[in-house]
């Protein structure tokens, strides 16, 4: 309610010192002394101390700005291979899944081994079946199907991984398709 009236008097001052400014006449009935000027400074100098009092004890209020663009979870390329490939050490002996993948992943080996070394896709399958496309032995066996041209301790050493054998050579076969894509683009 306080709030109110200031604010009503404040109003109604500011209009008659507005007119006064127009018509400087009405003001001159009006007492103009030193002790008039005094208790006008103190109450607005009251006034203001009560202003700024009551502005330290409230909390300041901050406006909540929306967020201006929400985050958008988008698919990392090659997750769903990886997906794919977890999903053969579950099931170890899906060989339909062995060779969807293994064909999947010889098609972009042959589109790489084609354009790098400027073969036909004969030539490339030939070199992929033949294992001559890399000197990576296990990557060359994921897409020959025979066991590694490796050391026996390397071959001990891939057997008794946790990850299974097909899949540790998926991997190797698909880092070497991009280590071959890297060495094309430079």
């Amino acid at each position: 309610m306080s709030g109110r009236i200031t604010a009503t008097l404040g109003a109604i001052l500011g209009v008659v010192g507005l007119v006064a400014i127009a018509v400087p006449q009405i003001t001159t009935p009006l007492p103009a002394g030193d002790g008039i000027v005094v208790a006008v400074g103190a109450v607005l100098v009251l006034g203001a101390a009560g202003q700024i009092q009551r502005r330290r004890a409230t909390e300041p209020e901050y406006a909540e700005t929306p967020d201006a663009e929400l985050a958008v979870d988008l698919p990392t390329p090659g997750d769903d291979l990886d997906r794919r490939l977890n999903r053969l050490a579950l099931t170890r002996f899906s060989e339909a899944e062995r060779h969807r993948l293994r064909k999947e992943v010889g098609e972009i080996a042959v589109a790489t081994l084609q354009r790098r070394e400027r073969c036909s896709a004969d030539e490339a399958e030939q070199a992929l079946a033949e294992g001559t496309w890399t000197d990576d032995p296990f990557a060359a066996a994921f897409f020959t199907g025979r066991a590694p041209e490796a050391s026996a301790t390397d071959r001990v050493r891939e057997l008794l991984h946790r990850e299974s054998p097909f899949k540790r050579r998926g991997i190797r076969a698909i880092a070497e398709i991009e280590r071959l894509l890297g060495d094309e683009d430079d």
